[in-house]
């Protein structure tokens, strides 16, 4: 949703009505707030990233020029960690971008400035990378992508973290393409159902378009990379999954028939182990530090939404974060393990459909 600028201080993330990728996210609407396809393609994404001097001012300012020989100098405000923009600045791109590559140790925060009112701060995300576009502005919606130094973005009477917009825009997606992500319970357990729920789940999912399901791939994949939010990894892996099972289903759509032993399905479904895995340690980490686990009896859900950086300020948030992919990854794990194995064992067997019926008459 649109950030106004006389918006008071950022609120823990909510859960989230459905909504269609890409929609303008954030806690709530505000007043006049349209939800809106993205910004239509403009100038060139491509930036040209210039050299960089740097003087240092009194009182941690510093003044950088951002400048190549075939462009005149690009004056960047740097102040308390936080490089300062306009976003009137016709500039805005080779600052941001130019400073980030040249000098990214320097600041981690984007101040935005000159927000005139009725002009709505928006975030949204594509297989680029998450970016920043101006509803109202004289840009015309223009896409301004975050360099990956950044922490949080300032507005005059507020402060978003890169972080908690990820957040939003991953699970606001999940819920309008995936009609949620899954929450695997008892009923999930291989040694009961032969991992039909988890199949029946995954399929569900490969059900959506290619190129959707391929777009929040490239996603999560950036997300994956760039946060040590561990809850990326396992949504990567139940779209990995979903790709594995898509594979099959495009082959018997396609021929008629579908050998679930093919390289393409078995190279996803080891993708996604190995990420759960990782998944699973991340949390069992954070868990030990505070000594304290699920109970072996509860599958405890999924938690995306809560504060996770504080075991001090925020216990009770910070444990039902990290229980809920420590249980989550470790029983998504056990479903596809079982899976691959039965596949490559030839346990599973090969799809056809039905010879034609001659006509009756």
């Amino acid at each position: 949703m649109g950030d106004q600028a006389d918006k008071s201080q950022e609120q823990q993330p909510a859960s989230k009505p459905a909504v269609d990728f890409g929609a303008i996210f954030g806690k709530k609407n505000n007043p006049g707030d349209a939800q809106l396809s993205p910004p239509t393609a403009g100038a060139s994404d491509k930036l040209h990233v210039p050299s960089r001097d740097v003087t240092a001012q009194p009182g941690d300012k510093v003044v950088a020029q951002v400048k190549d020989a075939t462009t005149p100098p690009l004056d960047v405000r740097i102040e308390n960690r936080a490089i300062i923009l306009s976003i009137n600045d016709k500039d805005f791109d080779a600052k941001l971008i130019g400073a980030a590559k040249t000098w990214p140790k320097d600041f981690d925060k984007l101040k935005l400035t000159d927000i005139p009112p009725g002009v709505k701060v928006n975030y949204w995300q594509d297989p680029k990378g998450l970016f920043v576009w101006f509803e109202g502005g004289q840009d015309h919606s223009k896409k301004h992508y975050l360099p990956s130094n950044l922490t949080a973005i300032e507005l005059p009477t507020q402060s978003k973290t890169v972080e908690a917009i990820r957040i939003d825009v991953n699970r606001n997606y999940a819920q309008a393409t995936f009609a949620n992500l899954q929450n695997f319970d008892g009923k999930f357990n291989p040694a009961r159902d032969g991992g039909v729920n988890s199949i029946n789940y995954f399929n569900r999912i490969a059900g959506i378009a290619d190129d959707a399901l391929l777009k929040q791939e490239q996603v999560l994949r950036d997300a994956a990379r760039t946060s040590d939010n561990p809850y990326y990894k396992l949504y990567l892996a139940d779209v990995l999954t979903a790709a594995a099972v898509k594979q099959v289903r495009n082959d018997f759509l396609r021929t008629g028939t579908a050998d679930l032993n093919n390289p393409t399905t078995l190279r996803n479904l080891d993708e996604a182990i190995s990420l759960l895995d990782a998944a699973y340690r991340d949390s069992d980490g954070k868990l030990r530090e505070v000594n304290h686990f699920p109970r072996p009896n509860v599958y405890s859900p999924l938690m995306p939404g809560v504060p996770y950086w504080s075991a001090n300020r925020y216990p009770n948030d910070y444990f039902g974060f990290y229980a809920g992919v420590y249980d989550q990854s470790m029983a998504r794990q056990a479903s596809l393990k079982m899976i691959r194995d039965h596949i490559k064992l030839g346990s599973f067997p090969k799809f056809e459909l039905p010879p034609n019926l001659p006509p009756r008459f």
